[in-house]
């Protein structure tokens, strides 16, 4: 038997320690592991069962039909090795319908079976694919509702007793329904196995999503006790202070400056703890931009399930929305080209771990090495404001090959 690459093998203990890179909303992060091993688990194992009973395999083939044997095989375990390389890596819904593909397929194939045998010429045990059904079952499981695998399993497991008694040669109700039970029972233990983590990775996923949501709520309840120690702070020192100057006869310039200070740092209390969802993030970076220029933009929005959990400070995202009006003014300014229309992009992506904003022309382009420290529209309105508000920006351009602005913002890790 071959050794499992360190790839493979470290991937699989990514999946099952929670740390795999794929994005995977709070609701659903076991239960997309456990499936991915489950699938994973399920192609390996036919193929294990090939390879274990391949010489019964070749000496049965040759009471079936050959179209038959071909389309069991082929479909069979093609599928399995489909659903084995492709389980850890592909999105989840792909995982289920190659799962369903391997069920339907193993289903039709056991269904034929009775048709393309001799009867009567299997005579020392039962053919091979009816001892697959209990992974059948399990596909079935991954793939289907439980009112749906459980229709699936009794089918199959009928049709594959049935077909047992016409390639033996026993017809008899007896054999029919001990070999139906025999079956049944086994698919039975199988599919229930495989339900039961299934099951055991959503009550983790519930508990997990209610402790968010707790950890949430006092996370809200120690921000809105910052806030008011914060309003607190600024009544004493600066608006106390304020009335009493002005009790006192103060400096009337003095004051002004005071209240200004008083009135900004008031302002700025609400601003820092104010907090968008993905959506209200999504329509202020939108709105803003759009409405900076008169020119024809194209917009494109992404976002992904996860993203519904991402919560984003509304600094953040006026700083997003700023920088990003700000580069499709300078697209404006100086990236059209003489004698046809330059072509500007609006792209906001949003995902669990943050908002990425894209604006690209393919207009005039420019050298941002060549680009002077003072030039207050990349190295402020963009670049600064972007790192200032725990962002990044980075300007893609050549001369003659259009520009492309990327702003990102990440959420804080809380891991």
């Amino acid at each position: 038997m071959t050794s499992m690459s360190p790839s493979l093998f470290g991937r699989i203990v990514a999946i099952l320690s929670g740390r795999c890179n794929r994005q995977t909303s709070i609701g659903r992060a076991a239960t997309d592991r456990i499936d991915r091993i489950l699938a994973f688990a399920l192609g390996i194992g036919v193929w294990i069962f090939g390879a274990g009973d391949a010489a019964e395999m070749a000496a049965q083939s040759r009471h079936f039909q050959t179209w038959w044997t071909a389309v069991a095989m082929f479909g069979v375990f093609g599928t399995a090795l489909l659903l084995a390389g492709t389980a850890l890596y592909v999105e989840q819904s792909v995982v289920r319908i190659i799962a369903a593909t391997h069920a339907v397929v193993f289903a039709v194939a056991v269904g034929l079976s009775g048709f393309a045998v001799l009867p009567g010429q299997i005579t020392d045990d039962v053919a091979w694919i009816y001892r697959l059904v209990p992974l059948g079952g399990v596909a079935a499981t991954l793939a289907w509702r439980r009112s749906t695998t459980a229709i699936y399993v009794v089918v199959v497991g009928l049709l594959a007793a049935s077909s047992t008694g016409q390639a033996t040669g026993d017809l008899s109700w007896t054999e029919f329904t001990l070999t139906s039970l025999r079956i049944l029972g086994i698919t039975v233990t199988f599919v229930y196995i495989t339900e039961t983590a299934r099951r055991a990775a959503r009550l983790l996923d519930k508990e997990q999503a209610r402790a968010h949501h707790q950890a949430s709520l006092a996370a809200a309840d120690e921000a809105r006790a910052s806030e008011r120690a914060r309003f607190a702070g600024v009544i004493h020192d600066k608006v106390l202070a304020t009335l009493l100057d002005m009790s006192r006869g103060g400096c009337t310039t003095m004051l002004a400056r005071q209240a200004n200070q008083a009135l900004g740092q008031l302002a700025a209390i609400g601003r820092a703890n104010d907090m968008c969802t993905d959506l209200e993030a999504i329509e202020i970076i939108a709105r803003e931009v759009v409405g900076a220029t008169e020119a024809q933009l194209r917009v494109q929005v992404r976002h992904d399930y996860s993203s519904a959990d991402l919560r984003i400070e509304s600094a953040a995202v006026t700083a997003l929305a700023q920088a990003a009006a700000e580069s499709v003014r300078n697209s404006v300014r100086h990236a059209d080209v003489p004698g046809r229309t330059v072509a500007r992009q609006l792209t906001i992506v949003a995902r669990a771990c943050g908002i990425t904003v894209v604006v690209e022309d393919d207009g005039a382009g420019f050298d941002p090495a060549l680009v002077a420290a003072n030039r207050l529209g990349l190295t402020v309105s963009i670049v600064q404001r972007m790192r200032e508000a725990g962002g990044l920006a980075t300007i893609d351009s050549r001369p003659g090959a259009g520009t492309r602005i990327i702003l990102e913002w990440s959420a804080p890790d809380d891991t």
